[in-house]
């Protein structure tokens, strides 16, 4: 029988509480105080208060004492809390370097669907209307709009170019639109898409680029993931989920690898003149009935599929994200539990935990070193040299975080703070002149976080 999955803390930080320690700092007020909770599911929990003082001697510091239970440690614009009741070590409170907000002034426009660029200059977010904005990171607003749907959009993709995007929506159809940035920054432009692929008899729910873009995979919750020929704008082949029970897929990762699946593996169903670099790629994929399974893009077959999860205990696989390099395989569910695999013994799962019984919307593996979200200056403050994988963490309870994932995890690494609760469906890792994770969340807002602050 699966063992029970490892209980994680949470901590939460009163979303404007730097703005309360700068009030302090500037002498607005002379002290403030700011809410600090922590909880770990099937315990009390803490909620404490922060008093912020300014230091009589030394105006410059702000001392912060951790009152009813909590405690927050600061240096260098570095914040870390820790709860020792519930045996929550220093844990990093991550702040956004940059918020996004698409409805200053305006209505919540909820975001459905997000991607950044590869070379970090643009990103796109998409919505229930249909409509897609393409927004330059260095602009604070967006520069282009697009309404290539009719519904909601689901899933946004940057090709490797930077300049192109995938587009997937509820409305059975996907499209490809023109990214480049403007020539004017300034000026906003509607764009208009140079392909559209229709063939899914029900809603998109994940796409991906295979390689540089010649080919697209999409999938559906008509239970299909479905190989593309961009030129043409044709469907090369469509892939039954479940060994072809067509299970609804509701997450893909694609990436480079081959599993061992005795004859299925050899049995080809025929390499087609139209198919680019598709011969070493494997497709992960999430399904509402709780398992996940491999497809080899080569074969055109699955070549494993997940146990069903035990009676009463079924959920749904929402997110997936895969890591080659790795040989990693993470899986989140709607009940809250991230399970991580060893692609190369995916019977078990290496590691299985959750944090509360909200849904997980979106994963992404990310490479972590000893400043990875530090809690000191200089180092982390924790076993070892801090280095090796964490897993970005996208949750419907707005509570989004980085998980150690080895080699000494699963433990929270960061709280990614800022927003008030609203739920995050996406999460990215972005590797330009730096390291980054970005969210984009209910209340219309991307928010973009250092991994390295020092």
């Amino acid at each position: 029988m699966d063992s029970d999955p490892l209980i994680l803390p949470i901590c939460t930080a009163q979303p404007d509480f730097l703005s309360v320690i700068s009030d302090v700092h500037e002498g607005l007020v002379p002290e403030d105080t700011f809410w600090l909770s922590c909880y770990k599911f099937g315990e009390p929990s803490v909620h404490g208060k922060v008093y912020a003082t300014l230091d009589e001697v030394n105006r410059d510091l702000v001392r912060l004492e951790g009152r009813n239970g909590v405690e927050l440690r600061s240096r260098e614009a570095l914040y870390s809390a820790s709860c020792p009741s519930l045996q929550m070590p220093q844990t990093r409170l991550a702040v956004p370097m940059k918020t996004y907000a698409e409805n200053e002034g305006r209505k919540v426009i909820k975001i459905t669907a997000f991607d950044v660029s590869p070379d970090g200059s643009q990103f796109a977010t998409g919505h229930m209307d249909g409509s897609i904005y393409i927004s330059q990171t260095s602009q604070s607003r967006p520069t282009d709009l697009c309404r290539p749907h009719v519904s909601t959009v689901t899933s946004l993709r940057f090709f490797p170019s930077s300049r192109v995007l995938l587009t997937a929506s509820s409305d059975f159809s996907l499209s490809i639109l023109p990214a480049a940035p403007p020539e004017d920054p300034s000026a906003q432009g509607l764009i208009t898409p140079a392909r559209r692929f229709r063939g899914h008899t029900r809603g998109i729910t994940s796409t991906a680029i295979v390689s540089k873009g010649r080919n697209l995979l999409s999938a559906a919750r008509d239970g299909t993931v479905r190989l593309w020929d961009v030129p043409s704008e044709s469907q090369i082949r469509m892939m039954g989920s479940a060994n072809g029970s067509c299970v609804p897929v509701l997450a893909i990762s694609v990436g480079e690898g081959t599993l061992q699946a005795g004859d299925a593996a050899t049995d080809e169903a025929g390499v087609d003149p139209r198919e680019v670099d598709t011969e070493d790629k494997l497709v992960f994929t999430a399904l509402q009935d709780g398992t996940f399974e491999t497809l080899d893009l080569r074969t055109k077959r699955s070549v494993f599929r997940s146990r069903a999860p035990p009676a009463g205990g079924k959920s749904v696989l929402q997110a997936i994200a895969y890591a080659p390099t790795e040989n990693l395989v993470a899986t989140g569910s709607t009940k809250g539990v991230v399970s991580v695999y060893d692609t190369r013994a995916l019977a078990t799962p290496l590691t299985t935990f959750k944090r509360n019984t909200a849904s997980i919307e979106d994963l992404a593996f990310v490479p972590l070193d000893a400043l990875s979200f530090a809690t000191d200056a200089g180092a982390r403050g924790s076993v070892g040299d801090g280095s090796g994988l964490g897993l970005a963490i996208a949750t419907e309870d707005g509570l989004p975080y980085v998980a150690d994932v080895r080699p000494e995890g699963p433990g929270v690494r960061a709280e990614l703070v800022g927003s008030d609760c609203d739920g995050v469906r996406a999460v990215r890792v972005v590797q330009a002149q730096e390291r980054e994770v970005w969210t984009a969340a209910d209340d219309g807002a991307v928010r973009r976080y250092r991994v390295r602050d020092v």
